[in-house]
């Protein structure tokens, strides 16, 4: 039997008997730089179930003072592990995404101003897109800490390709006084590994996520993706924030 990721668990706890209408959930994450104890911004998700399953997300991020500072919606179609989505930096004017229609992906990036760099390709076997990330964790979780390394393609909108990325189990860690696993995400390509940095995921035994360490997708002042650690907070049960189509 499969473990419940923190999904699972909160949806059966916080929805209850209305599977057969619509549920909101709400959770949020505090991104700190890797040098100090400082906070770089505040995600705050909300996912929408529809019938059990899984149809969109919203998530804002806030900077420290609770400035919107940008925003991305992922829809959930046939496969959940490769959602078309769509992120906007207020800041900086960038939109990227990805657009999956079949077995085709549409891959875009770039300010909203001009033309979007954009381009289809052929979507890989064992494709992954951005919040898919969940779902392809919660199919291969259980052999991913038995001591299987699974590979798969993650969409980077930016290079308008699939790269290809290994998920390693590092064993047993204490995280805050409990067990936990940790995972290495690396590219494959040995070359790769050269000048991309590994992502470092701290995962409870049940599958939820409770930190991240790496490469984010929020740039930085200097338009650079921050490198952080994004802690992952479940217990809020706040009415879902509502998302908004511009900056604050």
């Amino acid at each position: 039997m499969k473990r419940l990721t923190a999904y699972g668990c909160a949806l059966f706890l916080a929805a209850g008997a209305a599977w057969s209408t619509e549920s909101r959930i709400s959770y949020s994450a505090s991104a700190y730089g890797l040098d100090r104890d400082e906070l770089l911004y505040v995600e705050k998700h909300v996912e929408t179930w529809r019938e059990g399953r899984l149809t969109e997300r919203e998530v804002r991020y806030e900077d420290p003072t609770g400035r919107l500072i940008a925003e991305k919606t992922v829809s959930y179609g046939e496969t959940l592990e490769a959602p078309s989505f769509e992120m906007t930096d207020f800041r900086f004017g960038l939109r990227e995404g990805a657009e999956v229609a079949g077995e085709r992906v549409v891959l875009f990036s770039g300010p909203p101003t001009e033309r979007l760099r954009s381009r289809s390709v052929e979507r890989p076997k064992v494709a992954v897109i951005d919040a898919g990330f969940d779902a392809f964790m919660r199919e291969n979780f259980d052999s991913i800490v038995d001591g299987a390394s699974i590979e798969f393609d993650f969409a980077v909108p930016a290079l308008r390709r699939f790269v290809s990325f290994e998920l390693i189990p590092r064993g047993e860690v204490t995280y805050r006084g409990q067990r936990a696993h940790l995972i290495k995400m690396r590219p494959a390509s040995a070359l790769l590994r050269l000048i991309v940095d590994p992502i470092d995921l701290t995962y409870s035994p049940d599958g939820r996520l409770l930190e991240f360490e790496g490469l984010a997708n929020v740039l930085d002042e200097d338009g650079d993706r921050y490198e952080a650690r994004i802690v992952f907070d479940y217990r809020s049960d706040e009415v879902a924030p509502a998302l908004i189509g511009g900056a604050e």
